[in-house]
């Protein structure tokens, strides 16, 4: 599923030539931004908890996580959840 950001002209052309300096695809420049953008909220969002009393702690969380595209490796048999619930029985 895909995300839609709507920029102006000007934010589209900074963000154009910050990922030319960062010899990076304008798709991994969005998706770095987005990936900041999605931590820095999940921070706010656990600070906030911690304010008024809900979390004792923060949890500990890579302030800029990992954009690299990740590819799940099929594992052959039942599913993993199925396989504990059995054990537990």
């Amino acid at each position: 599923m895909g995300k839609v950001v709507e920029l102006s002209e000007e934010t589209y052309q900074q963000l154009e030539a910050l990922a030319q300096q960062q010899h990076r695809t304008l798709d991994e420049m969005f998706g770095v931004c987005l990936a900041t953008y999605e931590a820095a909220l999940y921070e706010r969002v656990h600070r906030q908890m911690v304010a008024e009393g809900l979390l004792a702690t923060l949890p500990t969380r890579p302030l800029a996580p990992d954009v690299e595209a990740f590819d799940a490796e099929e594992i052959p048999g039942p599913p993993l959840s199925d396989t504990i619930v059995e054990e537990r029985q």
